[in-house]
């Protein structure tokens, strides 16, 4: 890409920089799209089950939270390796990130193991953290007892894949995750139904579905890393050698990304709980909801990690000069992205909406709260690649994490449950109350992008 790029100029004047954002971008937004869609389908097919419909998506909802909050310490490992990875890609040191990639791997088990054994042995306690209703966290301890045993898997996956995107091969994760989902939904609808002779097993063939599908994920990536992979050669002799002082930079470069993302998803589950204590109908009407929101946010996760990718490369490089323009142009576009994602929200809720066997009053509440989502989402777009993508591929991850998580904690979820349970407001207004920390973060990170002190080169 040209290094000669004015600091003036809003939109750099590069067209191999486009190229490369889409290369990266597109990807990466089709595999948060099939994994959209694997979600959707889920929660689609269990609606339809005969009985309360209500139950059963409450129930496989708040069973995905200990994942859910498990993979953000998985995504701030992986996002705080990457930051590192990035820019060792950048200088072309593919034996370093080989070092990288096993400390992450064994971070990954150890904590992974730990996480997976204490929500085995207190299955019912996790349940009940989530919900009150005896008929949702019986459904919930059947479908996580078995999707437990593929949280391991599913780490390694993620791992892997994030070595992969970070040396610019974003296809096999694409290609994978692509192939998992399909397997998924397929076996999804025979299990869950009770089709082609296999007994009808409601929330418990959906949990099987996820692991087997999660299980041929993985034998797929692991296939491309060894057999197919030229740029990097991932080998456990060069994986596991001592590097004291690498050990060092990955904890200084990845603690504060895990610490942000593991804060901000005990956050999002402190919404859950919040709105799941307003009672079933509220809390089903926030999981639709959810789904569209997912719709929003799709292209604005892949193009914060597409820039985190070329932000780091470029420090990397030693084109540190590079990083502000590129970030103007980045962000610019991200606002683009928003606006038009903000209208596909609030154009799908309908359809949306409309796919679920729930009742009316259910179907109210999320068409409120999606409305608001369509405002939300416009913030967000911004702050996600200003957080995630420059920021964070910045080198920055200190700051990255006190501007991601704080205004959360101190400000918006105190609102949120005043909203709830002392003002007594309908949860489209306690939704808004716990997202009005993205306007804290919009302001934070405008001041410190500007600065430019979020430039650094960490690599030695």
């Amino acid at each position: 890409m040209s290094q000669n790029n004015t600091h003036t100029k809003l939109f750099v004047r590069d067209r191999g920089f486009y190229r490369v954002v889409l290369s990266l971008a597109i990807p990466m937004t089709l595999q948060n799209v099939m994994q959209l869609l694997l979600n959707m389908m889920d929660t689609v097919m269990l609606g339809r089950m005969e009985g309360n419909s209500e139950a059963v998506i409450s129930a496989a909802n708040q069973a995905n939270q200990p994942y859910f909050v498990y993979s953000l310490f998985l995504f701030g490992m992986v996002s705080g390796m990457s930051v590192l990875i990035a820019q060792y890609w950048g200088k072309g040191d593919t034996d370093t990130i080989n070092v990288i990639t096993g400390i992450a791997t064994i971070a990954v088990f150890v904590v992974g193991g730990i996480f997976t054994t204490v929500c085995y042995l207190f299955t019912p306690q996790v349940m009940g953290l989530f919900s009150q209703s005896e008929e949702v966290i019986s459904l919930g301890v059947a479908y996580l007892r078995i999707v437990l045993a593929s949280y391991l898997v599913a780490s390694l996956t993620t791992l892997l894949c994030g070595v992969m995107r970070s040396t610019e091969q974003v296809k096999i994760a694409l290609f994978s995750n692509g192939a998992a989902i399909l397997l998924n939904i397929g076996m999804n609808y025979i299990l869950i139904f009770g089709k082609l002779g296999f007994p009808a097993l409601g929330i418990e063939g959906a949990a099987i579905a996820t692991l087997i599908s999660r299980i041929i994920e993985l034998l797929m990536v692991l296939t491309y890393v060894i057999f197919v992979d030229k740029r990097v050669r991932l080998n456990p002799l060069r994986m596991f050698r001592r590097r004291p002082g690498l050990l060092r930079d990955f904890v200084r470069y990845s603690l504060p990304v895990i610490c942000n993302e593991t804060f901000w998803g005990l956050g999002i589950t402190v919404h859950s709980v919040v709105i799941g204590n307003l009672g079933e109908v509220p809390y089903a009407a926030y999981s639709v909801a959810n789904i569209v929101e997912r719709i929003g946010l799709l292209a604005a996760i892949g193009f914060a990690n597409a820039t985190l990718i070329i932000i780091g490369k470029e420090i990397g490089a030693g084109r540190s000069e590079n990083a502000y323009p590129y970030a103007k142009t980045m962000l610019a576009l991200s606002v683009g992205l928003g606006l038009v994602m903000s209208g596909v929200v609030f154009l799908v809720k309908y359809p949306v909406v409309e796919l679920f066997n729930v009742a009316d009053q259910t179907k109210a509440a999320a068409m409120n709260i999606i409305s608001v989502m369509s405002v939300v989402i416009l913030v967000k777009s911004f702050n996600t690649t200003a957080i995630v993508g420059v920021i964070r591929g910045g080198g920055d991850t200190l700051t990255a994490m006190f501007c991601d998580f704080l205004p959360m904690w101190i400000f918006a979820i105190p609102l949120g449950f005043v909203a709830a349970h002392v003002l007594k407001l309908p949860v489209w207004w306690v939704y808004a109350c716990l997202m009005s920390d993205e306007v804290l973060k919009l302001t934070f990170c405008t001041f410190r992008i500007k600065s430019k002190k979020w430039i650094r080169n960490v690599t030695r």
